[in-house]
């Protein structure tokens, strides 16, 4: 026979409770839960064929209504592009296009140039510290949202320099 320490026993086997193991109860619900189900679809199959629902035809008026709003929401689209067609010239149109792909470029090019300012950052520029990750505030997460990055932002503990760090997702 091997005779271990005492104190190994302890560590290796998880102490049991003394007493009587009462066993678990299942609730109401979980005990009859099959039986319950059973009953309730017996009552409503009765209920559906003793009173007289018609049910085909509130379908028929829900898929109707259905339908018909995107029958108006399609026409509403329809007399909202003739609209603005018959308002505008097609010079007009061509220009405002020119102008709005201009912007684009515009914003793009600065997106573009803000990511790569803020791109590298690992170690503290004011000190040479080691930076730590933390939360965001209201404004970098705009920033993110708007930029369409993943804006990080950091801390040094040394020197207290905070600094984000952009890259593109």
């Amino acid at each position: 026979m091997l005779n271990f320490p005492r104190e190994n026993l302890d560590e290796q086997m998880p102490q049991q409770r003394k007493g009587i193991v009462k066993p678990r109860r299942k609730s109401f619900y979980q005990e009859y839960n099959f039986e319950i189900t059973v009953i309730i679809l017996i009552a409503l199959g009765v209920f559906l064929l003793v009173e007289d629902l018609e049910i085909k035809h509130y379908i028929y008026e829900f898929v109707k209504v259905i339908l018909l709003s995107i029958g108006a929401f399609i026409k509403m689209m329809r007399d909202g592009t003739l609209f603005i067609v018959d308002i505008f010239e097609v010079s007009d149109m061509v220009g405002i296009s020119l102008i709005l792909f201009a912007l684009f470029l515009v914003a793009n090019r600065w997106r573009e140039r803000t990511i790569e300012r803020y791109s590298s950052l690992s170690d503290c520029p004011e000190c040479g510290g080691n930076l730590h990750r933390i939360q965001r505030n209201q404004n970098q997460r705009f920033t993110s949202m708007i930029y369409f990055v993943t804006v990080k932002h950091y801390h040094c503990k040394a020197c207290d320099y905070k600094g984000i760090k952009m890259a593109k997702r």
